[in-house]
């Protein structure tokens, strides 16, 4: 359910504000630096006050002498915890719209780069994303969070705004990290009045559709890019395009001048949000597409009696997926960057394998349970009948660096751990270099050996999610090929 479903909005594209998913999280991101280009100078200045909370902890921290045990460096660590802000439904959720956010050990990375930059003399930033540059681990998802936790009392005035203006009802509601309090120099919990989610009560805060995006305009793609053109001859690098973050993260620190005069040129350019009404790569509309997929196929009456028949209907749901995947355009919500070859993490796989056939299998009378715990850890879904009948399903993207491991060791622990017999083994293929190819083709001989080896019985499914040419581009392919032959 979208945001506007809840509180009957039609059109909600009309509006300059985006309608979330409220069950589950988002794809998209808040790029501070949209923000920073904002023609709305009230959104500049929020800007500033965010760059201001990352100025005000390099002061704590050169006041602190870099000594961790003074209560200026403590203060600096406290502004540097940000939460995931789950009221906005964006980012790297998994079957919920909460999410771990950025925890303690992240704040020490930071606290901790920020203190190797006093130590070469840069004691502040202009923009803070550059923390996602000089420190591994703080990714989109994470100067989303930030960005969201800094500006919550801003957001939440805005989202108040759209309540107003549309008569969608709000109710009184605790926020936690609801505002950074500077004179306490702590984060603090407000009581607020916002819209809430109707089927869990849970609050929800609106962002403007154009401050989303896919990668923050600053990121540690976009400087391994400026590294590969304009630095490589000075500080004699190679920097390939399997380069190791690790590897920008010691070439920035190391080059403050050079980051500032790429951060320069940057601010020149004028980046763009993700077209959030379009959605070219589905990162919005994907549930709504996946459960019109499900609604348009029928398979009759079915009767479960045995682990047979729920095997069977397992299947007939994973094909379901399958004919979203590769003949409905589903894709296309499986990569993250087509152009360079990156797919999305399995868990948001599975969110997408959920959207299609959830509603599917509460028509058939059967529950299909997410990352049910096994005692060995998680498995990806549970297909169950009644309490006497399960069938499990584990994903694998086909370039994942354990998928063996997972067919020939997790799946087995797994269906142990449950003491089911029947399972079935996922594989999404995302490449299709020589060494993926054979794997592909090797998966039910593989599959075999484990169900010869242990007793079992694990079955193989294929969901081909590599992009697909439009049918003008087919045909032209083909003719080409026709003229060749001739």
């Amino acid at each position: 359910m979208n945001f506007s479903d809840a509180f009957d909005i039609a059109n909600p594209e009309q509006y300059e504000w985006f309608d979330p998913i409220l069950d589950c999280d988002t794809l998209l991101f808040v790029d501070p630096f949209l923000i920073f280009k904002s023609e709305d100078a009230k959104w500049r200045d929020a800007h500033g006050k965010m760059i201001k909370h990352f100025h005000d902890a390099f002061d704590l921290l050169a006041r602190s002498q870099l000594n961790p045990k003074h209560q200026f460096f403590r203060r600096a660590w406290t502004q540097m915890l940000f939460p995931e802000p789950k009221e906005f439904r964006l980012g790297f959720g998994r079957k919920s719209a909460d999410g771990s956010g950025t925890g303690a050990g992240l704040a020490t990375r930071v606290i901790d780069a920020m203190c190797q930059a006093v130590k070469r003399g840069l004691e502040d930033i202009d923009h803070f994303e550059e923390l996602g540059i000089l420190v591994s681990g703080i990714n989109r998802d994470r100067i989303s969070d930030i960005t969201c936790n800094l500006l919550k009392p801003e957001l939440i005035e805005y989202t108040q705004h759209v309540c107003h203006s549309l008569g969608i009802p709000t109710v009184i509601v605790n926020i936690d990290h609801a505002r950074f309090d500077e004179s306490r120099n702590r984060w603090v919990q407000d009581s607020v009045t916002l819209p809430v989610d109707p089927g869990n009560g849970k609050p929800i805060i609106l962002v403007p559709k154009s401050f989303l995006g896919e990668l923050p305009a600053l990121s540690s793609s976009n400087w391994k890019a400026f590294l590969d053109t304009s630095l490589r001859d000075d500080l004699n690098l190679e920097i390939s395009t399997q380069v190791d973050k690790g590897d920008i993260v010691a070439v920035a620190r190391k080059s403050p001048g050079h980051l500032r005069e790429w951060i320069r040129l940057m601010e020149l350019t004028s980046p763009k949000p993700y077209n959030v009404d379009d959605d070219p790569k589905l990162l919005v509309k994907w549930q709504k597409v996946a459960r019109k997929a499900a609604s348009e196929i029928d398979l009759g009456e079915i009767e479960i009696q045995c682990n047979e028949d729920l095997l069977k209907f397992a299947h007939k749901a994973v094909g379901l997926f399958r004919r979203w995947v590769e003949d409905l355009g589903g894709w296309r919500a499986l990569w993250s960057s087509v152009a360079d070859g990156i797919s999305v993490p399995e868990p948001i796989m599975q969110l997408m394998l959920l959207g299609v056939m959830d509603d599917f299998c509460t028509r058939y009378d059967i529950r299909l349970d997410r990352e049910v715990e096994t005692g060995r850890g998680p498995v990806d879904f549970t297909f169950s009948g009644d309490n006497r009948m399960r069938v499990l399903l584990e994903i694998k993207k086909l370039t994942h660096g354990h998928f063996w491991n997972g067919l020939h060791v997790q799946t087995p622990i797994y269906m142990n751990g449950q003491g089911v017999r029947h399972a079935i083994f996922l594989a999404i293929r995302d490449s299709d270099t020589p060494a993926m190819r054979e794997r592909w083709n090797t998966l039910e001989e593989e599959a075999d050996r484990v169900c010869v080896k242990t007793g079992l019985m694990i079955e193989i499914a294929r969901i081909d999610a590599l992009p697909k040419k439009p049918a003008s581009k087919e045909t032209e392919s083909a003719s080409e090929e026709n003229a060749t032959e001739v």
